[in-house]
């Protein structure tokens, strides 16, 4: 993504996050702060909340100083953190925690990463991972939803539409992987989970995720 970098201001008092927000859409219109601003910082806001995405640590950070200074000037006081887009975990994480420059160490933050969306599903109940299958009639994919059931898999099936739910994206890959090769027919895409499908199984809907690619 281009935003790599985000600035997160966090008030006290929602209003003072309107004024930040009025400030800084006012701030690109003027000469003095547009070399700082401009369209190169996109503003959001989420309450009490404003972020500043920028495409750059140097973007970010100037804009950081710009937003700080502007307060100080109004005696408001706020709290600044700046965070970094992690590729790997798929996350925002400090500044300041080092990205992984070894593929082994890609890797273990893969496998953090895997950990945790296997440990959200258990949480929340539903996949945090979906397997969206379309096959050529509505009998085949009758017969696919069964045999996926017959798994303890988690489905989902509307008319020649199949939702299968996995912990995470590995065991979402294999499982697309596997039926690719069952299913040549089929059009297979895999995507973050919708809440769609979830406690489909009785108990616990992810416990025989691990085998998918058996």
């Amino acid at each position: 993504m281009a935003d790599d970098w985000r600035v997160t201001v966090d008030f006290d008092d929602e209003a003072d996050g309107t004024d930040l927000v009025e400030w800084l859409q006012a701030a690109r219109f003027e000469a003095a702060e547009r070399g700082r601003f401009g369209d190169r910082v996109i503003v959001s806001r989420d309450g009490a909340r404003v972020y500043l995405y920028a495409d750059s640590e140097e973007r970010a950070r100037e804009a950081q100083i710009r937003v700080e200074e502007r307060l100080s000037e109004a005696g408001r006081a706020t709290r600044l953190s700046l965070a970094r887009w992690h590729p790997v975990e798929q996350e925002w994480e400090d500044a300041a925690v080092p990205l992984p420059q070894t593929e082994a160490e890609v890797e273990a933050e893969e496998d953090v990463r895997q950990a945790r969306e296997a440990a959200e599903s258990l949480e929340r109940g539903y996949a945090a991972w979906e397997v969206r299958v379309e096959l050529p009639s509505p009998e085949e994919t009758a017969r696919l939803a069964e045999r996926l059931k017959s798994e303890e898999i988690p489905v989902v099936r509307r008319h020649r539409y199949l939702l299968a739910g996995a912990a995470n994206e590995d065991e979402a890959d294999a499982l697309a992987d596997r039926l690719r090769s069952e299913a040549p027919s089929a059009r297979i895409e895999v995507e973050p989970g919708g809440a769609s499908v979830w406690e489909v199984m009785p108990q616990n809907p992810f416990a025989i995720f691990g085998g998918l690619g058996g």
